[in-house]
């Protein structure tokens, strides 16, 4: 049965969100396609149960197929399971009995429980409702588990920011890359500011590596004219790694570097 599930069903990653396409049966008209909503991020302790809630924005949870998809940094989604609207389960053989699923009526969700969570299970988990006629189903934006308390969590072991502000002096643009090294589990997040105020515009988000032993290395490329350069300096890199309860600050430039005209 879980062959089928699989076979049967191409997965996109578009906007932030998971698509799936499969040969479903004709649309039986006038359905809505059900929209699911979930929390950007989740945080539990080691050994607890995660809770991972999806309600449904349109449409009735007992109308649909719920599929519930894992992705961790630098790999592509992995099927956890689907749990049917006639109430069966097609489980990966990747994912063990922790994972739970559940029909919440009263709140009109999908629910996925991770009992006994461990650090490796900190990834962004989402959940897709199906009924059968649609040709396209969509995902949440996703929730980020991260889990503390593991005996293999990794503080990141550097931040550094490097800049091209004094190779390039007649350039009307500057660039940074906030680089954090050799943390785990993979999800962080990096956040640039100035004068207290979030910089959104010009940023760039590196790829998160896995490296040879496990860790991660990930970085965060600003881009801003020279002109806000030289008026809001200094620019601040922050880092936040939420399994170690890490928080890191840069300040950019350094020291070095001073501010260029």
């Amino acid at each position: 049965m879980l062959h089928n599930v699989l076979n049967n069903i191409s997965l996109q990653v578009y906007n932030g969100r998971l698509l799936i396409s499969a040969p479903l049966l004709p649309s039986s008209g006038g359905a809505l396609q059900p929209v699911p909503i979930q929390p950007p991020q989740a945080s539990y302790a080691e050994g607890s149960t995660a809770v991972l809630q999806c309600p449904l924005q349109s449409g009735k949870i007992q109308d649909y197929h719920v599929f519930w998809f894992q992705q961790k940094p630098s790999k592509s989604p992995a099927f956890i399971l689907k749990h049917g609207n006639d109430g069966n389960i097609d489980r990966s053989s990747s994912f063990d009995a922790r994972f739970v699923p559940i029909r919440d009526a009263d709140t009109n969700a999908y629910v996925l429980q991770i009992q006994k969570v461990q650090t490796e299970d900190s990834a962004t988990y989402f959940c897709l409702a199906e009924g059968n006629y649609f040709q396209i189903a969509v995902s949440g934006s996703g929730t980020r588990l991260s889990i503390t308390g593991g005996q293999s969590v990794q503080v990141p072991s550097s931040v550094i920011i490097l800049s091209d502000v004094s190779q390039k002096p007649e350039s009307s643009d500057v660039h940074a890359i906030c680089v954090v090294e050799d943390f785990y589990p993979g999800l962080l997040e990096i956040k640039w500011s100035a004068a207290g105020k979030d910089i959104t515009e010009g940023v760039t988000s590196g790829s998160v590596i896995l490296n040879g032993d496990g860790t991660y290395t990930t970085s965060s490329i600003l881009n801003v004219s020279r002109n806000f350069f030289n008026s809001v300096t200094p620019i601040q890199c922050s880092v936040s790694h939420e399994s170690s309860g890490a928080k890191i600050e840069r300040k950019w430039p350094t020291e070095r570097e001073g501010a260029v005209v």
